[in-house]
């Protein structure tokens, strides 16, 4: 993570905009700290952190650990725990307090529906946020300095006309990524790699957001 991190603000054509050197730093920091907190927390290897679909048990009284996979198997488990901060299809994942999963007859052919439309809806919605801030005459970069900050940028607008843009900048940004979710599980799902199962709401319901567990788990980080 630092040595890609390094090569990007390296790129002069890269680090000439904001939102570059902003996304970097923040997966280069989101990461590192998360692994860097499950590898000092254990202090080795961590091989009881598993996943559910994990085969632990090769043979009848033999334990399988992590430690023991062979390359790709362990590459995917270390990919998997360094996304997966909230655990989900993890034996560590926090009860009654992440997202609920589908019931178990929840159906292959119902789920990729339900997740094809959400991911129409999803693109439209982030699609139509995208165009209420490119509209906008303030957040466009060629009518302002070169050296001009995002401070610039709001100056320019008076107090309350920023709140319907930062709205939209919020709302475009989370149907973004749920247009990314929708698209991964159709996939996952649809080749058969996946179960249903591990593939629940990525935002879940503003009605649970009643505890700060909930919250956590269960409504937008």
């Amino acid at each position: 993570m630092i040595y890609p991190a390094l090569r990007v603000y390296l790129t002069q054509e890269v680090t000439n905009t904001v939102w570059p050197q902003y996304f970097v730093g923040f997966m280069v920091a989101t990461h590192f700290m998360f692994m860097a907190y499950i590898l000092f927390a254990e202090g080795s290897f961590p091989d009881r952190w598993r996943r559910v679909r994990d085969d632990l048990h090769a043979k009848v009284g033999s334990d399988n650990p992590p430690s023991d996979f062979p390359l790709m198997r362990k590459l995917q488990w270390t990919v998997d725990i360094s996304w997966n901060t909230r655990m989900v299809g993890w034996v560590q994942k926090p009860r009654n307090s992440t997202p609920r999963h589908p019931h178990p007859p929840y159906l292959r052919r119902e789920f990729l529906q339900k997740t094809f439309l959400k991911l129409i809806v999803n693109a439209a919605i982030a699609d139509l946020a995208t165009i209420i801030t490119a509209l906008s005459p303030p957040f466009d970069y060629r009518i302002h300095d070169p050296a001009d900050g995002p401070e610039a940028y709001l100056a320019a607008i008076p107090l309350l006309h920023r709140v319907p843009y930062v709205l939209a900048w919020a709302i475009g940004t989370g149907a973004s990524i749920s247009t990314a979710h929708n698209a991964v599980a159709l996939l996952c799902v649809g080749l058969g790699r996946s179960s249903p199962a591990l593939w629940p709401d990525i935002w879940g319901s503003w009605g649970d957001a009643y505890t700060v567990r909930k919250f956590w788990g269960c409504v937008p980080s």
